[in-house]
């Protein structure tokens, strides 16, 4: 059980009722994690913002760089151990395509090994481990190899989503946020 007060979908608070109309548009209903974040309805706005721009306006513009991301947010989320946001991207990253053995590979130590992962998949994945491990700032190969495989822009992307699910993470497992029934889970919607 979550240690605070979920905030009810159908909350009359407007700040509250305009950050849930938009996640919403973005997943199709309001997660536990969205209903714990709304205690601070600029909190879960600034979680939607960056969603949108990254993730879901490249869903179908771009679907081989989301499910790169998909491997990042696993990445994070197997490292710090959050049932939580594993309950809902392992679930998301099938949806973009990845298979059962790249949400495994991605999940393990053993990725870099991988033949079910490719090099710009191997890349994004080490560069998230060195983020969350606090170790990126010396990795220098880590580095060259996400600079052989991604824009700037990309790697600020990828660095900023290693950095907002490390964030949901530890959010998550300090508030106990509860997991929901894989019906209730989050979708992506079509834009």
């Amino acid at each position: 059980m979550a240690r605070v007060a979920m905030v009810p979908p159908d909350s009359t608070d407007s700040a509250v009722r305009k950050v849930y109309d938009h996640v919403l548009k973005q997943w199709g209903r309001i997660s536990n994690f969205s209903r714990v974040l709304a205690h601070q309805p600029a909190a879960l706005m600034g979680w939607a913002l960056p969603n949108d721009a990254i993730r879901l306006g490249n869903v179908k513009a771009d679907p081989d760089y989301v499910k790169i991301q998909q491997l990042v947010i696993i990445k994070t989320s197997a490292l710090n151990c959050s049932a939580y946001c594993m309950s809902h991207n392992v679930p998301l990253g099938r949806k973009v395509g990845l298979s059962e053995a790249q949400i495994k590979a991605a999940q393990g130590q053993d990725y870099m090994a991988s033949p079910d992962l490719d090099d710009r998949q191997k890349a994004a994945v080490r560069w998230a481990e060195a983020v969350t491990r606090m170790t990126a700032r010396d990795d220098d190969e880590a580095f060259a190899a996400m600079k052989r495989h991604f824009t700037e822009k990309q790697i600020v992307e990828l660095t900023v989503f290693c950095g907002m699910w490390n964030y949901s993470n530890r959010l998550c497992e300090a508030l106990h946020v509860d997991l929901e029934r894989p019906d209730k889970r989050i979708e992506f919607q079509e834009g």
